[in-house]
């Protein structure tokens, strides 16, 4: 899939994406790197000008930490001293002294090699089609340097001198990492959030010990950056959370450095594009354009940063209060009773600042409490959510134990949940809306009328996740094909297929029929993924009776209607699925008590894979980077007519209590 071909149908699909004012601004913009080959020149080059400032504050708010957080960030803290990184499901060698010697940026954790192509100039990096089957995203997630924030924190709480280690761990990163040289350099969100985790970890050390040579290495540090992310924007068809993280670096950096040219005007302006930028990547309902749960999580943490550092947060314009106010309200309705959401569409375990170097499971949940602390309304905190450095610097609201009963329709951004009145209740998220943001839709799945459910704090049928993003374009579009969604895939054929790893080469256009919350929801959508092909609508009914039932009812529109179809569910690998003798339906257990049974009334018969090398089915990615084997249960057969598949709840289950820490 890396061939020259694969690599000129890319550009073709790419450039469809594109409309005539942003191919003309790529042609400029390679013009601009091209150019930008001069700055290519190391540190010495950059030339600050002006004092080294800090963000107000933070490093009060860090003495003002709960206890519960303390043995927590003492642990984080003493993993950095010993050289420790995990991260994106891979470790580091540890290195041999700390700070590390320069050359411990560029290794591959994959085999301790130095990553290719290290010393180019950045934009000579073709890191879109992978390199040598590397992934570069465990290089960028090492070198965004989120680990200083747990360890500056551990330096003031526990009144040790000012880390020499923090400022030894910065110059070592600049030694290994001369401006814009390198796969480092390639990308503005990498630098935007390398800006904030230095920015965070010097203004809770405190700037004042600092000597001038360390003031001087900051400063050309902050310089260097943001630099780069001014004249090198994400826009047009790439301005996702990319263009929301830039423009929250460009804020921090200026702040940190207001000797930089024009550094009040960039502020400002940066600041109002950020509030322009959420106004866009928000929806009036709450749902995030991109259709990522995570993705969606991580630009308002972006924006929380950005004014906690302007000292803005109390003072949001009212139209982005009102779009957090309902993201929360949207997030909630997702949660289940352990403040876990379901994980649509992509998400790279991302966050603007990190308590430790494990995936947060309830991230969602820990900016939902952030938003409700914000905006001064806590009737929209979460029930729980994990303690973290990030609950300091921009405050948190308490948990709330608040269950939302009913269905809510969010018909703008394209979701509609369920939520049973049941002791242990069930929720049930339905997918109709669109692919994902902008015309790439970037971080989109092909999970159109897909379902996702939970039962208590137990995920039960789940999305497949992420797992890898550039080093195998076969995994890559696997994780995002509807054959690991729970829908109907029709003749082996995705209802939207991708083109590279960020883009799509048709997308399906799903629209909301009806909506009814009566004394029986209904949901009715329809999609048009199939009909270039096939000729054909694929039509999803949900239906909850109230009580304990769940109705699927797929249907096959405007053509003849014969075609061999697949109706999937896959499943949490804490629950596991048995097929009855008969093949009339499927029993799901969970830590050893049947919770659902799975029953077709149609042509469609079950069976379950798990783990298959060979297809690429019954596997589930729960962080960046792992992948585990699960039960995907998948009803096949010749649909002439309509498949109707009930989910029925045991009313008298009660899931075991998990462990639920937060505050």
């Amino acid at each position: 899939m890396n061939s020259a071909l694969g690599r000129v149908a890319w550009y073709r699909d790419r450039l469809a994406a594109m409309s005539a004012s942003e191919i003309l601004h790529r042609v400029v913009e390679a013009a601009a790197k091209q150019i930008g080959r001069r700055h290519d020149g190391g540190w010495d080059m950059i030339e600050p000008f002006g004092p080294l400032a800090a963000i107000p504050g933070v490093d009060a708010r860090i003495l003002a930490l709960p206890p519960d957080l303390l043995a927590l960030i003492a642990q984080e803290a003493n993993k950095v001293r010993a050289g420790s990184f995990d991260l994106l499901g891979a470790r580091w060698p540890t290195p041999s002294a700390m700070p590390p010697n320069p050359s411990f940026w560029r290794i591959d954790p994959e085999d301790g090699e130095p990553f290719p192509r290290w010393d180019a100039y950045t934009f000579d990096i073709s890191f879109r089609h992978g390199i040598n089957t590397r992934e570069i995203k465990r290089i960028w997630e090492l070198n965004r340097l989120q680990f200083l924030v747990p360890l500056a924190a551990d330096t003031v709480l526990e009144n040790r001198s000012l880390s020499m280690l923090l400022t030894g761990l910065i110059r070592s990163w600049m030694a290994g990492n001369p401006p814009f040289r390198g796969p480092t350099w390639t990308s503005g969100i990498e630098l935007a959030l390398r800006v904030i985790s230095v920015a965070m970890a010097l203004s809770i050390i405190g700037i004042d010990g600092l000597d001038n040579a360390a003031r001087r290495a900051a400063l050309r540090f902050f310089f260097a950056h943001v630099d780069w992310i001014r004249r090198f924007p994400s826009l047009n068809s790439s301005a996702n959370n990319h263009r929301i993280a830039e423009l929250a670096g460009l804020i921090v950096g200026s702040i940190m450095a207001p000797g930089i040219p024009g550094a009040v005007a960039l502020r400002e302006n940066s600041w109002c594009a950020l509030l322009a930028e959420v106004d866009r990547q928000l929806y009036p309902d709450g749902v995030g354009a991109e259709q990522s749960t995570g993705y969606s999580a991580f630009s308002i943490e972006l924006l929380l940063v950005a004014a906690t550092a302007l000292g803005r947060e109390r003072s949001l314009p009212a139209i982005t209060v009102e779009r957090l106010s309902a993201w929360a309200e949207h997030s909630l309705w997702l949660m289940d009773t352990g403040a876990k959401v379901p994980a649509i569409g992509d998400f790279d375990d991302c966050r603007a600042i990190a308590t430790t170097q494990a995936p947060e499971p309830r991230y969602v949940a820990s900016i939902v409490a952030a938003v409700s602390h914000c905006i001064g309304r806590q009737h929209l905190a979460p029930p729980a959510k994990d303690p973290s450095i990030r609950d300091a610097v921009l405050g948190s609201a308490k948990a709330s134990p608040r269950q939302l009963v009913g269905a809510r329709s969010f018909p703008i951004g394209g979701y509609s949940v369920v939520r049973s009145k049941q002791k242990t209740p069930a929720v049930l998220t339905f997918d109709h809306g669109p692919v994902g943001y902008l015309s790439i839709a970037a971080h989109g799945h092909a999970d159109a009328l897909s379902i996702w459910l939970s039962i208590g704090d137990q995920p039960v049928i789940v999305d497949a996740g992420t797992y890898l993003y550039h080093s195998s374009r076969d995994v890559r579009d696997l994780f995002r094909d509807t054959a690991v969604h729970n829908t109907l895939r029709l003749d082996d054929i995705g209802s939207s297929r991708p083109s590279g790893p960020f883009n799509w080469a048709s997308k399906a256009n799903t629209r909301l029929i009806s909506f009814e919350d009566t004394s029986v929801a209904r949901i009715v959508a329809e999609h048009d993924g199939y009909f270039a092909q096939c000729g054909l609508k694929h039509q999803r009914t949900v239906e909850f009776d109230g009580s304990s039932r769940f109705t699927i009812i797929d249907e096959l529109l405007e053509g003849p209607a014969d075609r061999r179809a697949t109706v999937s569910f896959l499943l949490d690998p804490a629950c596991r699925a048995t097929v009855d003798p008969d093949r009339s339906g499927v029993s799901i257990t969970c830590k050893g008590l049947q919770i659902i049974r799975v029953a077709s009334t149609g042509p469609l018969r079950p069976r379950v894979v798990r783990g298959e090398e060979a297809t690429g089915l019954g596997w589930f990615s729960p962080s960046f980077g792992i992948r585990l084997p699960t039960d995907q249960i998948l009803f096949e057969g010749h649909l002439e007519g309509i498949s109707t598949i009930t989910l029925g709840l045991f009313e008298d289950v009660t899931m075991p209590c998990r462990c639920v820490s937060g505050v």
